[in-house]
């Protein structure tokens, strides 16, 4: 009979894949809250609600999650503009600006995480950050522009990369700015403050970078 030392741990019976969902959920809520070195296994264990073995198993280990996580977090809201990309459903830039908001709702603290990791290099996974927004996630932002600039819709002489800084400004800066608008001005992000902000960056965008027709 095999030691507990050595028994191996073996494909979990039960919960599977929402055990690892509530791990990934569990580390979406620690980590945009407290710095990577002060949350340790057993409080992500303890907050998704299953045994901590199961970090190793789905995972490798903390450092695994973590960059689980970031895939998960970024990843929804690249994977809904490829979506609206492949379908040839866009209307208006606001497509773009609501299904990245309807994200950063779920995770409002998220853009101060990609900020340690990317611009203050105080995280633990810059470069894989950096890579994964390199290879992937930069290159479904210039489809955005590639899409409304072959209908004809972005004016002429707009620069691409330009547009790809404007567009990710008015994406993630308002989440930075979210706790300080709380206590400054009394805004809570709510769903009509949500859409204001979503409409206000389309009307920004529209005007200055788009041919007037696609203002809707």
């Amino acid at each position: 009979m095999a030691s507990p030392s050595t028994k191996k741990l073996g494909r979990p019976i039960k919960h599977n894949e929402q055990a690892r969902d509530a791990l990934i959920q569990a580390a979406r809520h620690k980590f945009t809250k407290k710095p990577y070195d002060k949350v340790s296994i057993r409080e992500l264990s303890d907050a998704a609600g299953v045994n901590s073995a199961l970090i190793k198993y789905y995972f490798g280990n903390k450092q695994g999650l973590y960059k689980a996580m970031i895939l998960e977090v970024t990843g929804q809201v690249m994977s809904n503009i490829k979506t609206h990309l492949t379908g040839n459903d866009f209307t208006s830039i606001s497509d773009v600006f609501r299904s990245f908001t309807k994200v950063m709702a779920c995770s409002p603290e998220f853009p101060l995480l990609m900020l340690k990791e990317v611009i203050l290099n105080q995280g633990v996974c810059r470069e894989f950050f950096l890579e994964q927004i390199g290879s992937t996630h930069l290159k479904v932002i210039d489809a955005v522009y590639s899409y409304f600039a072959s209908k004809g819709l972005v004016k002429e002489g707009v620069d691409p990369v330009l547009f790809r800084i404007s567009l990710m400004g008015l994406m993630i800066y308002p989440w930075y700015m979210r706790e300080l608008m709380l206590k400054m001005e009394g805004i809570e992000y709510d769903e009509s403050f949500l859409e204001s902000l979503i409409q206000h960056n389309t009307m920004l965008m529209t005007s200055g970078l788009f041919n007037m027709d696609e203002r809707h």
